[in-house]
Formats: C-alpha cells, structure tokens, sequence
C-alpha cells in the first residue's frame, strides 16, 4: 500500500498483517486507545521495540492504583476494555497481553508524558522518561520546552546554584494545597512534602485561606511535620474551623462551579456570595475570577457587543489584574503562567484605554501612561516566553505579544513619549 502518512509497519499490519482482522472503526468509536495501541505497535515492530524498552522497563505496583477510581476507572472504560473486547490480544500473541498488562501501559504513558504541540498545531503528548524522572516541588525552580524536532529543552527557571536539585512540577500550581496533593495521589501515586506544601499560607498567597469567623484575620490550614492537613485555625484569635467544614464549603462551591455553565451573571453572584468566606486569592475565587473574565474575553473576541461597555472592559481589567500577584509568587523566575497572565492583562488594557482615549474619557498624557505600562507588560511577557518553538502554543502566543507591541508602539510614536 502506498501511504505516506503512517508508519510501513502499521499501514502492513492493518492491511494485510494480523490486525487485518479488527475491526477498522475501533478508532472511531475509542478514540482513547490511540496512545496505547501506538506503542503496542512499537513494541510489535522488531526495528523500534527496543526503542520502548526504558519506557517498559519503568515499574509499575498495579495495586497502587487498583482503586476503582480514577484514573484507574477512566483507562478500564476508554482503553483496556475497548483494546480486550477488539480481539488485539489475539493478534498480538507474543506481547501476552491481559488487562493488568494494558493498565500498567496506560499508567506508564501517563506518568511519563509531556504536552506536545504537533507540526500541524495539534497538541499531543510526547512521551520523555527521563525527562520525567525529575523530582517534584509544587514551585519548580525549572521550565520545559519542546522544539519543533520534540527534543526536550531544560532551562532554569531561576538562578540556581551548584548543587541545588532541580525540579519540576507535575500539577496546577493554581489549587490548593489539598488539591494538589490529590491530584499527586493519583496521578503519580505521590505524596508531596514540598515548602509549599508544608507552609499554611502556601507562600504567602493564602490561595486555601479562609475568612476567620471571630476576627478580621483568615484562618489557614494546620499542617504537621508529615505534611498531614488537618483543621483550619485562625493564626491571630486562635478560632477554629473544622476540616470537615471546610470541605462541605469547597464541595458547595464546587458544585456551584459546574452548574454555572459559563453564565457571566451566575459566576458573578458566586463570587458576591463566596467571597465574605474565603481570602481574595483563594484558588476557588481565583478560578470564578478566570472563568468571569475568559467570558468577557469571548464576548469582545465574538463582537457580541455592538458598543464595547468601559463597565465590563474595566472589570476584565481589575480581574486579570488579581491573579497576577498569584500567578508570579506560585512560579516564579520564567513562568509560561504568568506570561499568560500577562498577555490577557495586556489584551483587557489596551481595549479599555483605547476605548476611553477615543471617547475622550483620557486625555493625551494619561493614554500616553498607559500605552508606556502596556509596553512594559508586553516586553515582560514576551521575555518569559523567549526559549518556546515558534509552533508551539507558546511560540504563537509570543508573536501575537510581539504585534501588539508593535501597535502600542506605534501609537506612542504618533502620540508621544
């Protein structure tokens, strides 16, 4: 078959090889066996077997994960027990494939995996097994980056001295401590004792912070030596907040957070009824904060507003404004995060000065000051971001900085310095 597309070895093994027996949709209607039936092949293949062998040779304690939940759950339902029920055990005799066998795939290729942006722009995740043995730190010290050959790139992220381990982080630096850790429980089975973890205010962010109930303070998480979390306890009045309360408010808010579906209004009055009871910059008000002003974004992207309001263009401003102090303390040195941040800040300013300079709500100096901010911002952001691949998401993020730096500065040529 002439194929110019695939790999020889899998266009035969489909065609006319022992997989000419499965059935063709199998891909259609799983989608989700892509990853794992690619490496299936790999291994079946005798010219690129052994370029699996490290990733095969990574052990895996199946009972770990054997949790009826989870990702355990998710991969019996969209990759082990489509893969059993095709028949490609059958066809694949010598890789003596069982259920068991396939899960320990799939956790391999999960836990080993990075994000990936394809030739095309499609993001996929490459699998780099030392690059994956990097310890963990909640604040890694430590940015990874792809070329367009998908070589992995380390570079620091902050001055780091001879000696210093370096790190990586494997979750969202916006949940909270205890959120991290689950996910770390069940994504890498690990258990994370990090400086961040281990400090209540979690770097001075207070992102898992609480409103105390008997004085103006906010009351943070107690945490032992182990790590351990337990009950929430205001450092000034000494008042106590249960962990058990504190959960039943998270799930409220939680629940509250998906039957939103991206109302402006609703994620607003969430945010006025919420707010009293948690610190500013708590990952869950955080997470209201972006979803209110990811709305306003698409609302000014689609045109949805025939007259943009300064009102909602302000209010984006002062939302993309909060997260940036989180943003930079969670990662700092060169942050991709904060970089983000940045960009949408950038966006949210130059429409509203340039809205209230052409309706005369600025003068000339004052929309000069900003245009000067604005600059700054781009070039900060465009600074972080200057080790991406040009077709990386983060490579066509910085082009798209890089233009409207180019505009902010032609409006201070026409306007003045």
């Amino acid at each position: 078959m002439d194929c110019n597309q695939h790999d020889e070895f899998e266009c035969e093994f489909f065609t006319s090889g022992a997989g000419k027996a499965l059935c063709k949709d199998i891909l259609v209607k799983n989608f989700g066996i892509c990853g794992l039936l690619k490496l299936l092949l790999l291994l079946e293949n005798p010219r690129t077997k052994g370029d699996c062998q490290m990733l095969i040779d990574v052990p895996i304690n199946l009972s770990d994960y054997r949790d009826g939940e989870g990702m355990w759950q998710e991969h019996e339902e969209l990759v082990v027990r489509p893969l059993m029920e095709s028949g490609l055990a059958d066809v694949l005799p010598t890789q003596e494939l069982t259920s068991d066998a396939l899960h320990a795939h799939c956790i391999r290729i999960d836990s080993n995996s990075f994000e990936v942006t394809a030739k095309d722009g499609d993001t996929l995740k490459g699998i780099f097994v030392w690059g994956a043995t990097l310890p963990h730190h909640c604040v890694p010290n430590t940015v990874v980056a792809l070329d367009e050959q998908f070589n992995m790139k380390l570079y620091a992220a902050v001055p780091l001295q001879p000696g210093d381990i370096i790190y990586n982080s494997y979750t969202n630096p916006l949940m909270g401590t205890s959120q991290r850790q689950h996910q770390l429980r069940l994504s890498r089975r690990l258990e994370c004792i990090c400086s961040r973890c281990l400090d209540p205010t979690e770097m001075g962010t207070h992102m898992s912070s609480l409103k105390c109930k008997e004085c103006p303070g906010f009351s943070v998480c107690e945490i032992d030596s182990n790590g351990k979390l337990g009950d929430w306890r205001c450092p000034d009045c000494r008042a106590l907040l249960t962990a058990a309360e504190v959960h039943e408010l998270q799930a409220a808010v939680g629940s509250a957070l998906v039957d939103a579906m991206g109302d402006l209004q609703v994620y607003e009055a969430l945010l006025t009824q919420y707010g009293p009871l948690l610190h500013p910059n708590h990952f869950m008000l955080l997470d209201i904060k972006q979803n209110i002003a990811s709305i306003l974004r698409a609302a000014a992207l689609m045109n949805s507003m025939d007259q943009p309001c300064k009102k909602l263009l302000a209010r984006r401003v002062e939302l993309c404004s909060d997260l940036l102090p989180v943003c930079r303390a969670v990662v700092p040195g060169i942050s991709k995060l904060y970089a983000i941040g940045l960009f949408e800040y950038l966006l949210a300013l130059v429409e509203l000065v340039e809205l209230q300079f052409a309706e005369s709500d600025l003068s000339k100096k004052e929309y000069v000051a900003h245009l000067r901010t604005a600059s700054l911002v781009a070039t900060e952001a465009m600074d972080l971001l200057r080790f991406e691949p040009e077709n990386s998401a983060e490579g066509y993020l910085a082009d798209r900085i890089s233009m409207e730096l180019e505009r902010i500065e032609s409006d201070l040529k026409k306007y003045g310095r």
